[in-house]
């Protein structure tokens, strides 16, 4: 292991002023817990404020100001789930598909291709936007990430809105088609930066908390994407759909503000030598509750173990230890396309294909959105006492059940299985929203070891995108009248993905609940099995591997 003070790290501690004298010692203490007897009197044992364990409120209370930077970066999650349901349920606005669309049996519907294309292209340009934002963000931080995610999605949103100018039906849906691949880079993008930087700002205490609101904040978005697209139903003409594409503009100025606002991570200002950055970011973050000097000292101690671990790229993300950590995240990240998310994004076009027609399927959509948001919130607080590895388990495995009643229904005739269908994607976002989504968020932004967290970031988007991509162009050739027509037996397919999700999360999803960055690192360092994570007792004088005590 590398120590503070050895010829690999040199510690910047007498470049940041007179405030930061205390730090002096900080070598010989991080050295000290690996290595030095309990009788050490050099090492006093007192947790640094970002570790200690708190109650969410108590949290919230001795760190402010990061909670009220994680609430205003989620406005760019916000913005992801607006996206994603203006794009999906817009799908199922007669005006759109009058322009858009073609007739079927004396009815109007987006043919299967074009339908896959619209909604797969966005996790496809988000595949591209989360390589992008990994990489971007170690290079130019992740305020400047944040301002080109901001930019991007106004360029895909006058893109979209501009696509109903045609007069040609099949320049209207290139048009179409390119902007929502510039809309899903641009989120995918917000959403990376959003992750890494909730994930390596927040203390301990509310680091779970912060990435569990993520679903929630989805959700919002969710929400208000589908109330405007119920308000415009009754519209006629293009304007029907152009305000809901034109209301995106609001989403990229607001992100735009608040890259402008926010502080830089002060980790990347210390990765770049920029100690006096740092200082200022951590004073805007931590002061005056936690002194921004006492807060840094967390920091110092983890671009120690970084020197040991060598340059971060994405394939040190597959090296060692870090192999197994990212392993994790990336399995954390296939669980919401697992349960259903896709699906549910789509719920008024899925519920019209079943029979359930307008403005009852975007009740439907608006009422599971709701419940979902209450699940998420309540879920905050289940995680915090429960732990993500149980919850996970179990809300998947409930999942699967109500999937597969929705599947049995499939069998029926008459309007049953539509309205069972819909009670089941309500039941599903309400279950997973009280565990296995949020937790998987947790699993995000946790598991990673802050050298290699930014480009693992990109990496869990790159998957999730990828897989958003591959249900969203397969889903409509299952269900779609002019395809496969699966109606509700479509919940078999989710009850086998939720099955082996149970299985995987079972072998692979450790506990880390309240756990500090050093004691998931040295968790993993010990290689321990799966289930032992949640009864380990981290001891701080307990020599590394290949140390002598």
């Amino acid at each position: 292991m590398t120590k503070f003070g050895s010829s690999s790290y040199k510690s910047p501690l007498g470049k940041i002023g007179s405030d930061y004298v205390e730090l002096e010692s900080i070598a010989s203490r991080a050295n000290s817990i690996d290595e030095a007897a309990p009788s050490n009197p050099q090492y006093t044992g007192k947790i640094n404020p970002l570790d200690e364990q708190l109650r969410l409120w108590r949290a919230i209370r001795r760190f402010p100001k990061v909670a009220a930077y994680c609430l205003v970066m989620n406005i760019a999650i916000v913005g992801l789930g607006y996206t994603l349901v203006i794009n999906g349920a817009i799908l199922g606005l007669e005006e759109f598909m009058k322009d858009f669309g073609t007739e079927y049996k004396g009815k109007w519907i987006i043919p299967q291709p074009y339908t896959s294309l619209w909604t797969a292209f966005v996790p496809i340009g988000g595949v591209i936007g989360a390589l992008l934002g990994g990489w971007l963000q170690g290079r130019l931080g992740r305020k400047f990430t944040f301002l080109t995610g901001s930019l991007l999605y106004a360029v895909g949103a006058t893109v979209v809105f501009s696509s109903s100018l045609p007069e040609a039906r099949d320049m209207k849906r290139i048009i179409l088609t390119a902007g929502v691949a510039a809309q899903g880079l641009a989120v995918a993008l917000l959403q990376t930066v959003t992750n890494t930087y909730l994930s390596e700002v927040t203390p301990t205490s509310l680091r779970g908390p912060a990435m569990a609101m993520i679903p929630s904040f989805t959700l919002l978005g969710q929400l208000l994407g589908s109330v405007v697209v119920f308000l415009v139903g009754d519209i006629k003409g293009n304007r029907a759909y152009q305000i809901p594409f034109g209301s995106q503009w609001i989403f990229a100025a607001i992100t735009f503000l608040l890259s402008l606002i926010i502080p830089e991570s002060p980790i990347h200002h210390l990765r770049k030598g920029k100690h006096d950055k740092a200082m200022r970011a951590a004073r805007r973050l931590y002061s005056p509750k936690v002194p921004e000097h006492t807060a840094l000292k967390v920091f110092h101690v983890i671009l120690a173990e970084e020197e040991a671990l060598g340059k971060a790229t994405y394939i040190a993300c597959f090296r060692g230890i870090n192999r197994r950590r990212t392993l994790i995240v990336l399995l954390a990240s296939a669980i919401p396309a697992m349960f259903g998310l896709d699906l549910l994004s789509t719920t008024p076009y899925f519920l019209q294909t079943i029979g359930i027609e307008e403005p009852t399927n975007m009740l439907f959509l608006i009422g599971g959105i709701i419940a979902g948001m209450l699940a998420n919130a309540a879920g905050i607080f289940v995680l915090s006492r429960r732990g993500m590895r149980i919850m996970t388990l179990v809300t998947m495995s409930l999942a699967a059940i109500f999937w597969a009643v929705m599947g049995i229904s499939g069998f029926w005739g008459g309007e049953i299985p539509a309205y069972v269908a819909a009670g089941v994607l309500m039941a599903v976002i309400i279950v997973c929203g009280l565990g296995a989504w949020p937790a998987s968020y947790g699993y995000i932004g946790q598991t990673s070891s802050m050298q290699v967290r930014a480009l693992t970031q990109g990496l869990v988007g790159v998957l999730s995108q990828g897989l958003s991509a591959i249900m969203n162009a397969i889903l409509p050739i299952l269900y779609n009248p002019d395809s496969g027509n699966m109606g509700g037996k479509l919940g078999f397919v989710y009850t086998g993905l939720c099955l082996i999700a149970v299985i995987l999360a079972w072998l692979f999803l450790p506990e880390l609940k309240g756990r500090s960055t050093v004691e998931i690192d040295r968790m993993f360092e010990m290689r321990l099995s799966t289930r032992n994570f949640a009864k380990f007792k981290l001891d701080m004088y307990e020599p590394r591997r290949g140390e002598v005590a």
